[in-house]
């Protein structure tokens, strides 16, 4: 009786202990995300599986690391982003839930990402001084490794976003840079990167080409707008704008709208006319308010997409834009971190290569 007393009462210190802990238990949970926890526990177990637990959670870590840099950033110029997401064997990623306003953004906030990467695994260095373990030159290694691949100037990667502020035409040279990597170590991940910033590449391409057709076609938008909004009483004429204009313009979104608008017109006069056949000569006033109503809602709807189409265009013509100052600081930080993540990959081999077990394997 005395032992199970004893036992209850561990048992209760134990959980008022907990109880108490659990909230900054839950502060942890709160700040991590659900879906951040799970997609890092997941790819930890993947890792573990195949490359044991101590080289799972250093990978884990430093990806964790990096995704924390880019969330920084992003809180820094209060860009809104989605909770970081880890999926095995490919690494992690935070999703912006909208565009920085200019590159120069856009750059800082991937900048920031490789910068947290080198930071952490710079505590390695001391920790391999004062222990002469060979695990800590493999973080170093493993860290100078997983940022130097992000730094390739090619989008969807840091590089391409970093390189991007400078000049788009650097992802050329990163598409190459990615291809032979890809070639030499057997790389579908590369390839596959390759493919995707290709194409983003040839649509930046595409919408640069185009740009002043673009901004003519928003203008003219406008003014059809406009005139549509002057004679919205005339149904004949509304229609007669709208189906014109839909064979010039080139935006779906709008074409759609524009056809929405000349299909309902087409219902209101068939409805009229069928009222002339039976007799009725005149629409009733509530008819006649509906008819507006429906008309108003559709230009509204009209109005918000020729909005989002010119901030889309402006967006093309000045996001890309920086100043020499800009671009010379983007390069300078830029190839900084390159040549600093690329002296501690060598100095973390330099430290496996002339470890004593490791030269015992070696020579077996």
């Amino acid at each position: 009786m005395k032992n199970k007393k004893t036992t209850l009462g561990v048992l209760g210190t134990i959980g008022a202990i907990l109880l108490g802990k659990l909230k900054y238990i839950l502060v942890v949970f709160k700040f991590l995300k659900l879906q951040t926890l799970l997609s890092m526990f997941i790819t930890l177990g993947a890792y573990a599986i195949i490359f044991g637990w101590k080289f799972a959670v250093a990978l884990v870590y430093l990806l964790f690391v990096h995704e924390m840099g880019h969330a920084y950033a992003a809180k820094r110029i209060k860009l809104p982003v989605s909770p970081a997401v880890f999926i095995p064997f490919m690494g992690a990623v935070i999703g912006m839930k909208e565009m920085p306003k200019d590159a120069k953004d856009e750059g800082y906030v991937a900048y920031m990402g490789p910068l947290f990467g080198l930071l952490s695994f710079l505590p390695a260095i001391p920790l391999y001084l004062y222990t002469h373990e060979p695990f800590w030159g493999l973080l170093i290694i493993l860290g100078a490794m997983i940022n130097l691949f992000n730094l390739i100037p090619i989008t969807p990667l840091d590089g391409g976003r970093i390189a991007a502020g400078i000049s788009t035409k650097l992802w050329g040279l990163g598409i190459i840079l990615l291809l032979v990597y890809s070639v030499m170590n057997i790389s579908f991940l590369g390839f596959f990167i390759a493919v995707l910033g290709s194409m983003e590449w040839y649509k930046l391409y595409k919408k640069q080409k185009r740009l002043k057709d673009d901004q003519m076609e928003v203008q003219e938008l406008e003014h059809l707008l406009e005139k549509i909004k002057m004679e919205s009483h005339d149904l004949d004429a509304v229609q007669e704008m709208a189906g014109k204009a839909k064979w010039k313009i080139t935006n779906r979104d709008i074409i759609e709208t524009l056809t929405k608008l000349s299909s309902e017109i087409g219902k209101m006069k068939k409805e009229l006319y069928l009222q002339h056949l039976s007799g009725t000569f005149s629409i009733s006033d509530e008819d006649s308010s509906n008819n507006q109503q429906v008309i108003e809602e559709i230009l509204k709807q009209l109005e918000g997409k020729v909005a989002a189409y010119k901030k889309e265009v402006r967006t093309t013509e000045t996001y890309y834009k920086t100043d020499i100052k800009t671009k010379a600081q983007l390069f300078f930080i830029y190839i900084g971190l390159v040549v600093a993540l690329a002296v501690s990959y060598y100095y973390g081999n330099d430290i496996l290569m002339n470890h004593p077990e490791i030269q015992r394997e070696l020579n077996r």
